[in-house]
This record gives C-alpha cells, sequence and structure tokens, in this order.
C-alpha cells in the first residue's frame, strides 16, 4: 500500500441493503488518500449509482471494524427510478 493511504471496507446500501447491480455486490476493500477529501471518491461512486437506480444511496467506510466514515447522497431530479420499471 502507498503512504498516505488507508485500505478501507467500504460498501454502498439502499434501505439498509447491499447495493447489487447485474449479480454485482457493491461491497469490499476500497485504498483512499488520507486528508481532507478521503472519502470524496465514494461520494462519487455513491452518487453514479444513486442516478442509475433513482433511490438515494448510502456509503459506508470502515477500517479495522469501526466505522470511519458513512454518507447518504440523492439522485438528481431527472433520475428514474429502476426499480420501479
Amino acid at each position: 500500500m502507498r503512504r498516505n493511504t488507508r485500505e478501507y471496507d467500504t460498501e454502498l446500501r439502499v434501505d439498509g441493503e447491499i447495493v447489487v447491480l447485474d449479480g454485482v455486490p457493491y461491497q469490499g476493500r476500497t485504498v483512499l488518500r488520507e486528508g481532507p477529501d478521503a472519502f470524496a471518491p465514494l461520494e462519487r461512486w455513491a452518487k453514479g449509482v444513486a442516478e442509475v437506480l433513482g433511490e438515494p444511496v448510502t456509503w459506508r467506510a470502515s477500517l479495522k471494524g469501526d466505522l470511519a466514515a458513512r454518507g447518504t447522497v440523492q439522485p438528481g431530479p431527472g433520475s428514474q427510478n429502476l426499480r420501479a420499471l
């Protein structure tokens, strides 16, 4: 692992369930740079998924079993809810 980075257990959730798209669970390990914008990649990842699903998506990052950060992003106004299609 590179200096100034940390590896987190990460996941995306909708209604408390891990997001699964095309059989792929959105859960795993992610290496992020330390700093004030460390979790910005997770925010962007969740935003993209929220746009696809048309629903709010919660992202979580844990370090050694402890919650390090979490956030929820909303889809944009033009998004369609794929579950409703």
